[in-house]
C-alpha cells in the first residue's frame, strides 16, 4: 500500500482505559520511533537532518503530537518549503509502511515477492497479498536497525497492560495505521528458525534484573513477562560497558534481543524451552529512572 502523506507532522496514540502511562514505555516507544525515522532519512540520503519535535502531550489520552522539521546541514536553518514538507510526509509514510509490513509478515519471511515497477507484491505465509513501495521493502529487508527498533517498540508496548492499541494518525487524528494489543506479541518477534525438531525464536524482550553476574560464563536471573528465567549474555558490547564501569543492580530493566531455544517433545506434543540467550542489549534503564506520567485531563 502506498502512503502519500503531504504533512510534516503526525500523532502517536496509545489507546487505553487508564489515565497514566509508564514514563519508561512512553520514552522507549519514542526512542524506537525516532530511530526508524532517522534510518529512513539516512536511506533517502537527503543531505538534511530531520529534527523530531514533540509538540504536545495532550491531556486525557496517551496522545503525542510530533512534528518533523528538515534542517539543512550546511546552514542549520529550518526549511519550510513545499518540497521539504513533502519529503517529511514521505518519511512519515515510510514509518507507517514499515509498521504495516511488520504486522503483515509477523516473524516470518515472505512466501513470495514479485517486483512490479516501483512497488513489490508481498505474499505472506497465509497467502495474503500486500502491495508496498519497493523502497520500504528494501528498508525492512536490509536494515537491521529498523528491524530491531520495530520489534523493541512493540515489546515495550506489550509489557504495559494499560496500553490496548498503538495508532499513528494525522494531525486531525485520522488514522494512518492502528495495531491492536493482540498483535503486539507477534510484532515483537524478530525471527523463528526450525531445524530437525529444534527451533530458535528471537524476540524483543523487556527483562527485569533479579541477580547479576559479571563473569561471561555465568548466567543472570530475570523476570520476563512475570516468569523467572535464567539467561546467558552473549553481547560483547555489553561486557565493554561493564569494563568501563557501568553499574547494574537488582530492579534494573534491560531491553534486549532474546533468543529462546526450544525442542519439540512428542510425548506432550508441544515445544519445550531449554535455554535463553541474550544476543544484544538494546537499552539499560536503571531502577531509579522508572516512573509514570499522568495523563489526567484535570490540571
Amino acid at each position: 500500500m502506498q502512503h502519500n502523506i503531504i504533512e510534516n507532522d503526525f500523532k502517536i496514540k496509545f489507546d487505553g482505559q487508564q489515565h497514566q502511562v509508564d514514563a519508561n514505555v512512553l520514552i522507549s516507544s519514542l526512542i524506537h520511533t525516532t530511530t526508524i525515522i532517522q534510518q529512513i532519512n539516512n536511506h533517502f540520503n537527503s543531505g538534511k537532518k530531520v529534527e523530531i519535535k514533540v509538540k504536545a502531550l495532550e491531556k486525557g489520552s496517551f496522545l503525542i503530537h510530533i512534528e518533523l522539521l528538515e534542517t539543512a546541514i550546511d546552514t542549520l536553518k529550518n526549511l519550510f518549503t513545499k518540497e521539504n514538507i513533502e519529503f517529511a510526509g514521505a518519511v512519515i509514510g515510510g514509518l507507517v509502511g514499515l509498521i504495516e509490513l511488520k504486522k503483515f509478515l509477523s516473524d516470518k519471511e515472505p512466501k513470495e515477492k514479485i517486483e512490479q515497477g516501483n512497488t513489490v507484491i508481498i505474499i505472506n505465509q497465509n497467502n495474503e497479498r500486500l502491495i508496498i513501495d519497493s523502497t520500504i521493502y528494501e528498508l525492512y529487508d536490509k536494515n537491521i536497525t529498523i528491524k530491531d527498533a520495530l520489534t523493541q517498540n512493540f515489546d515495550v508496548l506489550n509489557n504495559d497492560p494499560a496500553i490496548e492499541a498503538f495508532e499513528i494518525t494525522d494531525k486531525h487524528e485520522k488514522p494512518y495505521i492502528r495495531i491492536e494489543k493482540e498483535d503486539f506479541a507477534s510484532m515483537a518477534t524478530k525471527s523463528s528458525i526450525i531445524q530437525e525438531g529444534e527451533r530458535q525464536i528471537v524476540e524483543a524482550s523487556t527483562l527485569h534484573v533479579i541477580r547479576v553476574s559479571f563473569e561471561k560464563d555465568l548466567k543472570w536471573d530475570f523476570y520476563n513477562k512475570g516468569n523467572k528465567i535464567t539467561a546467558k549474555i552473549n553481547d560483547p558490547g555489553f561486557y565493554e560497558l561493564i569494563d568501563k564501569g557501568e553499574a547494574f543492580a537488582k530492579g534494573d530493566v534491560l531491553e534486549v534481543e532474546l533468543q529462546i531455544n526450544q525442542k519439540y517433545d512428542d510425548s506432550v506434543v508441544t515445544w519445550v524451552t531449554k535455554s535463553y540467550v541474550i544476543t544484544k542489549i538494546i537499552r539499560h534503564i536503571k531502577r531509579g529512572e522508572q516512573q509514570r506520567i499522568n495523563f489526567n485531563s484535570e490540571s
